[in-house]
């Protein structure tokens, strides 16, 4: 049994928005899958029946009735899938976060966890931080299918910022903080192999006019004649834009879709392989169009 003070589960609530009886994003599938992951033990065991037996409540008989070490183990997985290192945090959540891992530290000591040297168990780390990356990913992509159908646009606007903050971050691209926004659109820049690329999304109703892809353009030639770009246009770019944006300069961006987006949430490939084949197609074969199905 752990020994957690009321104030701690209260940061770690509030900390997981508990509150409403969810714990984050997790839908009852990936809440199962994480808390295995991470401990080997099914949250859904009849000894974590609690109260009204939602996601939160099995998360408090969880605290109540496992030890330190177990716990520690556990909040310590989740904050490391909400604040992903290069993630963009508010003041106020990084006072959070920080109080939390305080209180993973202290468990992590009184439940006398053992931490093995660096080069033990290689292959269950990367085995761990690879289902780590395929919790967070889901969670993401759940969190972009109820963007899609938000009513509210400019709200959604807003959410696809973190989104896409946490996606790059989670794979140790270093995203520009903050992502600057204006509506619904991002802009900011993030680092592949050690080269910097501008980043710019728009979410509009219907695929992009040329006018878009110019200033986009514009905005990476006014800085360094090796400044390149990644336009993430969700509803694509209309045939007409497509076909005027090629002719007369030589490309400095290529352009990805809702269906790329959709594909690296989906684990089809990964955000770097994805990167990394687009950026030879533009650099071997000057395309700024590629459909996921001509990936190389």
């Amino acid at each position: 049994m752990s020994n957690l003070s009321n104030l701690e589960k209260r940061k770690f609530e509030k900390l997981l928005g508990m509150g409403s009886g969810y714990v984050l994003d997790f839908s009852n599938r990936t809440f199962t899958e994480f808390i295995t992951d991470s401990t080997g033990l099914n949250i859904y065991d009849a000894r974590y029946d609690y109260e009204s037996g939602s996601k939160a409540n099995r998360l408090r008989k969880f605290w109540q009735v496992e030890e330190n070490g177990v716990i520690a183990k556990l909040m310590g997985d989740m904050l490391d899938i909400m604040f992903p290192i290069g993630a963009r945090k508010s003041a106020a959540e990084t006072a959070l976060e920080t109080e939390c891992r305080q209180i993973v530290t202290r468990l992590s000591q009184d439940g006398h966890t053992h931490v093995p040297r660096d080069d033990q168990h290689k292959p269950q780390k990367e085995h761990e931080a690879r289902k780590r990356i395929s919790l967070a990913l889901a969670l993401l992509k759940e969190e972009f299918c109820q963007l899609t159908a938000a009513t509210d646009r400019n709200k959604a606007g807003l959410a696809l910022e973190g989104l896409l903050n946490r996606l790059f971050a989670l794979f140790d691209l270093q995203p520009r903080q903050p992502f600057r926004i204006v509506g619904e659109q991002i802009d900011g820049s993030f680092l592949l192999d050690g080269h910097v690329y501008l980043l710019e999304s728009k979410w509009e109703k219907d695929p992009l006019p040329e006018a878009d892809l110019l200033v986009f353009r514009g905005k990476i030639e006014a800085k360094s004649t090796f400044t390149r770009g990644v336009l993430i246009a969700l509803n694509d770019v209309s045939t007409q834009a497509r076909y005027a944006i090629t002719q007369g300069k030589a490309p400095s961006f290529f352009v990805m879709n809702g269906y790329d987006l959709m594909m690296i949430l989906s684990e089809a490939i990964s955000l770097t392989e994805f990167l990394r084949k687009r950026v030879r197609l533009l650099a071997e074969e000057g395309r700024m169009f590629a459909p996921f199905s001509e990936l190389p």
